[in-house]
């Protein structure tokens, strides 16, 4: 099972603030937290989890609001709580609720966000559309905690791999975990799926091994996204959806969508490292291997940066409403690539 690291995380905070894409060790802080509050046999009744698609700050306000029972403390989770406040005046409410947070209570502010491309600086998206959040959030009050959860680097990614097959009482060997991160990306959640499934597998008996990698564990090759969005450069609409219809035959949509937009950052950040530098230094400054690197060289090479820009925010802006049931993800992506290609649908 995963271990908690205590001591990363400051004890006795009335508010806890994590930012990130790492679901993985966002899950982890969580459940570290959770033990905090004592015994488990009284945990339904003093840990709530709120939405804030879904509760708004009266419920924010009752919540933490109620006693502990049979614990010191309790435990309200709040996940995207500004996903409805928008003017001043609930600004204004939801900062006056925060900072004050009854001793009887620990509030977690979670932002389950993407790093997105605003002007020439990148950034966490949660910041990009709540601008007065990222300045609120440099305090250093003694009831405040902030920490960002950030995914590894694809060259820091197999010792993270290393890591969860530790906590996941297992052991795995170099090479297949350079392989399970090169067939699964940085879909993290998936990893962590990945290597318990694998631990299971060898039972605690061996080291996981690439062979092991390779015959348990599905990907979505590179090459098919390579393929989809090389179509997608070049205008040619029908052809990169036949890749996409591909993709979504063998993944589901969380797994198709996290390739895509990574495919689409690894655009971004090559165009902006040939700006700084020559090609040939264009891997090391994005933390991917030489192929990985060339080939992003060369696709970001076919779209501007302004281009690459509203692609990029165009994906989370759809993500958001899959998410909400307000488009089915097929629609919503083949709305962006005709959008750039100004093709019409087949």
């Amino acid at each position: 099972m995963q271990e908690s690291k205590t001591s990363e995380i400051k004890k006795d905070c009335s508010v806890y603030f994590f930012i990130g894409d790492d679901l993985d060790a966002l899950q982890a802080v969580e459940r570290e937290l959770i033990q905090r509050v004592g015994n488990p046999d009284m945990a339904t009744l003093n840990i709530a989890r709120l939405n804030g698609r879904t509760d708004n700050l009266d419920e924010l306000v009752k919540n933490i609001g109620l006693f502990p029972f049979g614990v010191e403390k309790r435990l309200v989770i709040y996940t995207d709580s500004l996903e409805r406040i928008h003017d001043k005046k609930d600004i204004e409410r939801w900062q006056k609720i925060v900072e004050n947070v009854p001793p009887s209570t620990v509030l977690v502010l979670e932002f389950r966000t993407a790093l997105v491309k605003k002007k020439k600086d990148w950034m966490w998206k949660t910041y990009a559309d709540h601008s007065w959040l990222a300045k609120w959030a440099e305090r250093k009050d003694d009831w405040f905690f902030y920490k960002e959860y950030r995914i590894p680097s694809r060259r820091d990614l197999p010792a993270r791999i290393l890591k969860m097959a530790e906590e996941e009482g297992g052991q795995i060997e170099s090479r297949a975990a350079d392989e399970l991160a090169r067939l699964a990306g940085d879909d993290i959640l998936l990893i962590r799926q990945e290597v318990r499934k694998l631990c299971m597998y060898v039972s605690g008996e061996r080291s996981i091994t690439a062979e092991d990698v390779r015959l348990l564990c599905s990907a979505i090759p590179e090459e098919d996204v390579f393929a989809m969005v090389d179509a997608f450069a070049l205008g040619d609409a029908p052809r990169a959806l036949h890749h996409l219809k591909l993709m979504f035959a063998n993944q589901d949509y969380v797994r198709v969508f996290s390739m895509i937009v990574r495919q689409f950052r690894l655009l971004l950040l090559a165009k902006e490292a040939l700006q700084e530098g020559p090609a040939s230094s264009v891997a090391a400054r994005i933390g991917e291997s030489e192929f990985v690197a060339q080939k992003a060289i060369q696709q970001s090479k076919r779209f501007t940066f302004e281009e690459l820009e509203h692609i990029y925010r165009a994906l989370y802006d759809m993500d958001g409403d899959v998410k909400r049931g307000n488009i089915t993800p097929e629609v919503g992506l083949e709305l962006i690539f005709f959008e750039k290609t100004g093709s019409t649908a087949l």
